[in-house]
């Protein structure tokens, strides 16, 4: 733990006032690897994270841990978005989440600053949404204490395979996450490679879950908040579209037609016809995995 500095957007303090600044990302627990390494048996070796998603915005992802995770004295089960002055609780350790608060000609000079540094520039992306199937009824189906195991094992879970095959999760979000890949020479297999993983995941454990890939070209650079990669574009948006027309239709699996094309020989899938999606003209082939 240390004072945080000034361009440090946000912390956490301990009892006792100390600081950790977190910069992208701020993972928690017991094992000394962490960035807040906790020490107590109460506490999981990979307890939990705090994650930088959009400017000024983090996340706190509980990762499935036995004693769970506390934002202001209620366990989470999902990840949750963190507000100035929350209070968390893991273990037999206490902290208060700070967030600074910038004036509108602050935020405008640091932004612009930042996005200078950042190199923004276009990259080719492969783009995986996933998201539990019915997170509405397994909250009303599971216990109080099974519930956290369950969604925060998956979230982990899920990370653990994605990062093993070379990918980031970019974003989580109420009951899910968004990850992606550089479209480098082998990036199909490492995608190719996680669904085949997330099959399995999704034929013999709980929860229930949806998977959707797409690639495409998205806006990809610095944060003004981190030093992790933000990405953004209609291509996020495209991919976000897809989940939604994947619920409707009921698929735990979609492709688009561009991660078809790349995807073909290592994976099997079925055409099921052009579909619209909000937001866009024409309707899109989409195929079932």
């Amino acid at each position: 733990m240390s004072d945080t500095p000034d361009e440090t957007v946000a912390c956490l303090e301990d009892a006792r006032g100390r600081q950790t600044p977190i910069r992208g990302f701020c993972s928690i627990g017991r094992a000394p690897s962490n960035q807040l390494t906790l020490a107590s048996e109460r506490v999981s070796r990979r307890h939990a994270i705090i994650q930088a998603q959009q400017e000024n915005e983090f996340w706190l992802v509980d990762f499935g841990s036995r004693n769970g995770t506390y934002l202001n004295s209620r366990r989470i089960t999902m990840p949750q978005r963190l507000q100035h002055g929350d209070r968390l609780t893991i273990g037999p350790f206490e902290f208060v989440f700070r967030l600074r608060e910038f004036r509108t000609h602050d935020r405008t000079t640091n932004l612009s600053a930042t996005m200078t540094l950042a190199d923004i520039r276009q990259a080719r992306c492969w783009l995986l949404v996933a998201d539990i199937i019915g997170s509405t009824r397994l909250v009303q189906e599971l216990s109080p204490d099974e519930l956290p195991l369950v969604t925060g094992g998956w979230l982990s879970a899920c990370q653990q395979t994605i990062e093993k095959h070379h990918g980031s999760v970019n974003q989580f979000f109420g009951d899910g996450f968004l990850a992606y890949w550089r479209d480098t020479a082998t990036a199909h297999l490492q995608v190719a490679a996680t669904m085949k993983a997330f099959r399995q995941m999704q034929e013999q454990a709980r929860p229930g879950f949806r998977v959707v890939v797409h690639c495409g070209d998205v806006v990809i650079g610095g944060m003004s908040v981190s030093d992790e990669e933000h990405i953004s574009g209609k291509e996020v948006h495209f991919v976000f579209r897809m989940e939604k027309l994947a619920g409707k239709l009921g698929e735990a699996g979609l492709l688009s037609r561009a991660a078809w094309e790349r995807l073909s020989a290592v994976v099997e899938a079925r055409p099921i016809g052009d579909h619209p999606l909000p937001g866009f003209e024409t309707p899109f082939a989409m195929y079932s995995y």
